[in-house]
């Protein structure tokens, strides 16, 4: 799942600019034994959200396609028509600003921090005659809510699930922001009813881009814009070819004049886009604030209710309640909470790398998912930033089991060393490959590590192309890099010359 829509509006407006699973084959050693329910708990966007459900006017929101995300943008056409002669912004603001709270129509939430009213999920619990100790069961939340409730929702699933199966414990599986609720409901109501959990790529300690959002750092990069487009084209026809294409143009300073043109656009809607529909859009959300890093939590705050919303007279105590109601149930206390977890419950942590973050704040070069740190969702991996390895200094000094084959992880300084995984190449949304990993792992005799199953060893390497999943070895990284891009890299250091040329004379590149 994507954290937002913005990213993959800015992907397909400079796509237009520029241009006009079976698990890896091993069988695991047992087939895994389903001896207590497993309840996964998805993450953000990870469930339909309805307008006015129920009714005939009914809709679901959070759920755009392409086409209407483009219809969004032809109707702006005009308002951007004007705006190349008169340059009047203001007037821009009044034309755009319309449009887009209408596409989002519901998706704003109360001053408090609670959804719109006329908005909601739509999820009932199964019967309790279908439920068993091998059911598998997904549990359903409205992602906007604050995190402290849904706790409050998971706590009265999990009983009525154990009733239901005449068990004592679940299985968890968490992804995403679901990683979060998962820590809340362990935060507040304890782990006696937690067997195993696994926590798949999760934002419990957050994601850098949300913290300098919420703090106001957004800005347009070049290398930024060059390393996202790249995941956002991945897997399309002529691939790398395409790539190159984007790279060459980035080194002949084409991408910087986009950025320049992009960040002028900031600079002169914010006044006006800032308070009236991006911060109440996003930072409305109390799930939102659950994923800002504890580094930025101070910063984010006094930046949206100080700043931006300085001259409000809108009453948002309620939604900073909420905020600081987390910060001291859970926050404060997560690392506490995870520790106490693992001495009672089977925990695994399984991170992802391979990809930039998203390239509209400073921190776009942390090594990522395409959307969580890695550092983050491994629970405190040291990690190179993206295109690089740990230095030659650092890797002299580390435990050599602990370094991923290429150099850029060492997973000896996460919270669970034994026990976290990373997965080379496999990107945030998709999870198909992990089910039967997880499902070994989660049902293992006792706690399984790293070195528990041949097939699952601590770096292991995704194949998009068959789908599967296979240990990631130092031959493999040795070899990673094909002919075509081993011909590019060389003939880029040319273009990396001209790019220094074109800065010299260009006024954008200056």
């Amino acid at each position: 799942m994507k954290k937002t829509i913005i990213p993959k509006i800015l992907s397909v407006i400079l796509a237009l600019v520029l241009v006009t699973v079976p698990v890896f084959g091993l069988q695991p050693e047992a087939e895994a034994f389903r001896d207590v329910p497993e309840i996964n708990i998805h993450g953000f966007m990870n469930n339909t959200i309805y307008l006015n459900r129920g009714t005939e006017d009914e809709e679901k929101i959070w759920s755009w396609s392409t086409e209407e995300i483009l219809d969004l943008i032809k109707s702006a056409v005009p308002a951007l028509a004007k705006l190349s002669v008169t340059w009047n912004w203001d007037r821009f603001a009044d034309e755009v600003l319309p449009l887009v709270e209408d596409f989002f129509d519901g998706a704003v939430a109360q001053p408090d921090g609670t959804p719109d009213p006329r908005t909601s999920i739509d999820f009932s619990y199964p019967p309790a005659s279908s439920i068993t100790s091998s059911s598998y069961l997904d549990f359903e939340y409205d992602w906007r809510a604050d995190p402290i409730e849904i706790a409050a929702q998971l706590n009265d699933f999990i009983d009525y699930v154990l009733e239901a199966s005449g068990c004592e414990q679940v299985i968890i599986t968490c992804h995403s922001l679901g990683g979060v609720i998962a820590t809340s409901y362990l935060s507040i109501y304890g782990n006696k009813k937690v067997k195993a959990i696994c926590f798949n790529t999760t934002a419990i300690y957050g994601e850098t881009y949300t913290g300098e959002l919420l703090s106001g750092q957004m800005t347009l990069n070049a290398d930024a814009v060059e390393a996202y487009l790249q995941f956002a084209l991945e897997r399309v026809e002529y691939e790398k070819l395409i790539n190159a294409l984007v790279a060459m143009l980035n080194d002949v300073g084409l991408l910087d004049f986009v950025c320049t043109f992009g960040n002028m656009i900031l600079e002169k809607l914010s006044p006006r886009a800032l308070p009236e529909f991006v911060v109440p859009l996003f930072a409305g959300m109390p799930t939102i604030w659950a994923m800002v890093p504890d580094e930025y939590v101070d910063s984010s705050i006094d930046y949206v209710f100080n700043t931006v919303y300085k001259d409000s007279d809108v009453d948002r105590s309620g939604l900073l309640d909420r905020i600081n109601n987390y910060n001291t149930l859970v926050r404060e206390h997560k690392t506490e909470t995870l520790l106490a977890l693992n001495e009672v419950a089977s925990v695994y942590v399984l991170s992802r790398y391979g990809y930039s973050s998203i390239p509209i704040t400073p921190s776009f070069k942390n090594a990522s998912d395409s959307v969580i740190d890695t550092k983050y969702s491994s629970f405190g991996a040291t990690v190179a930033d993206y295109g690089t390895t740990l230095s030659d200094d650092y890797l002299a000094a580390a435990d050599p089991k602990y370094i991923s084959p290429d150099h850029v992880v060492d997973a000896s300084t996460c919270l669970f060393p034994d026990q976290t995984w990373f997965i080379k190449g496999l990107y945030h949304a998709p999870n198909g490959p992990l089910h039967d990993m997880m499902d070994i792992l989660l049902y293992s005799d006792g706690q399984a590590t790293v070195n528990t199953y041949e097939q699952y060893p601590q770096f292991i390497k995704y194949d998009y192309k068959t789908d599967t999943l296979a240990p990631y070895t130092s031959t493999d990284s040795e070899t990673e890099l094909s002919i075509f891009e081993k011909v590019f890299r060389f003939l880029r250091a040319f273009f990396q010359r001209i790019k220094e040329i074109t800065r010299s004379i260009l006024p954008f590149g200056k």
